[in-house]
């Protein structure tokens, strides 16, 4: 009986050890590239096709969230008394691990401020497929995002960007479709997680007072919202510019060329192709909202979500940003759950602030 129950548990453990390596496998290998179809084709200001909402797409797409998160959530079980921090980042030391934690946030900030200081003074909402209009209020809007990207990128009342940002995309949505907009959901993910944590020690905010101290009865959902955030922009785009919609994305594969399975063993089919991309784009961003296992989606997701930057140049590169910047805080602070080495981080920087104040006030030897 007794060996019966030792066969199981081994059998059970590298199960366990197998889901991770399996997730990662189909991630790498899938036909999948996250390029913005809207950035390189003109698709008007349609969002999906009419109907595609309630069509078997949809339900292909929720099936294998579902079995997805189904295995995530069994290997993190079975993962969860040897789980530690992921990438041992324990073995850095204290000090060093603090200071990690501090540049997060300017890490974050800097992500995102690059593709708003580009679509502000291009006169475009985030991105260049939305074109805001030649008006006063397209350009009140284009100012906004220039003026928090400033404010992101020196770490200069960062609160107050952060609060503009989510204004600046709230107000986006009269003149784009809802769903254009909320592709952009995870600038109000990093918008939120600013608003929390304060731009950190290394900023503007810091010299100056206290600014940059955390709203540490907030600072648990800091991780959570740019999580939840990223992965629900990830979600929308993967159905608003695939699944929900095959007319463009057909449109955009066969005027770039772009469906590269034609040339491995195993070729797909232009909708094929899409519809391998639009699923494996859809489960991460559904994988990053669950929870389950951050770091090991992060480092799936790295060659799809990469994988066009050869293709499409700056414009990918510039619009991926922010989402280089989630991936960034995710990979390192995993779930977000230990908040000791960043409160440490700003406590420790506050206190050497200190430090050196007093001693350039202490009156020097004749």
């Amino acid at each position: 009986m007794r060996r019966q129950e030792n066969k199981r548990c081994r059998w059970w453990r590298a199960l366990a050890r197998a889901l991770p390596l399996a997730v990662c496998g189909v991630m790498l290998s899938a036909p999948a590239a996250s390029a913005h179809e809207r950035w390189f084709v003109d698709d008007g200001d349609r969002a999906i096709e009419p109907g595609a909402v309630f069509s078997w797409p949809t339900l292909l797409a929720l099936g294998v969230i579902a079995a997805a998160i189904g295995l995530a959530w069994g290997a993190d079980r079975l993962l969860a008394r040897r789980r530690g921090a992921g990438l041992a980042l324990d073995r850095l030391g204290i000090k060093t691990l603090d200071n990690l934690y501090a540049w997060l946030p300017p890490v974050l900030a800097v992500h995102a401020a690059i593709p708003l200081l580009v679509s502000g003074v291009s006169l475009h909402l985030f991105a260049p497929n939305l074109g805001l209009p030649r008006n006063l209020f397209g350009g009140l809007l284009a100012m906004a995002q220039i003026i928090v990207a400033v404010s992101f990128l020196y770490g200069a009342f960062t609160r107050a960007g952060a609060v503009l940002l989510a204004v600046t995309g709230l107000l986006g949505m009269f003149f784009f479709h809802p769903l254009l907009v909320l592709e952009h959901a995870g600038l109000l993910g990093i918008a939120v997680f600013l608003y929390i944590t304060g731009r950190g020690p290394f900023s503007v905010d810091a010299q100056i007072g206290r600014l940059g101290h955390p709203r540490l009865h907030l600072l648990p959902y800091a991780v959570p919202a740019l999580r939840v955030l990223t992965g629900f922009s990830v979600v929308v785009l993967g159905f608003t510019e695939k699944l929900w919609n095959f007319e463009l994305a057909r449109e955009f594969v066969r005027t770039h060329n772009f469906n590269f399975t034609t040339a491995t063993p195993f070729p797909l089919t232009d909708n094929g192709f899409i519809l391998a991309a639009g699923l494996v784009e859809v489960t991460v961003g559904a994988l990053l909202i669950s929870g389950l296992l951050p770091r090991l989606v992060i480092l799936a997701a790295l060659v799809p979500f990469n994988l066009s930057l050869p293709f499409f140049g700056w414009p990918e590169l510039v619009g991926h940003l922010p989402v280089y910047g989630a991936m960034v805080v995710l990979l390192i602070w995993g779930g977000g759950q230990d908040l000791t080495p960043y409160i440490r981080s700003v406590e420790r920087a506050e206190a050497q602030a200190d430090v050196d104040g007093r001693e350039e006030a202490r009156p020097r030897a004749a």
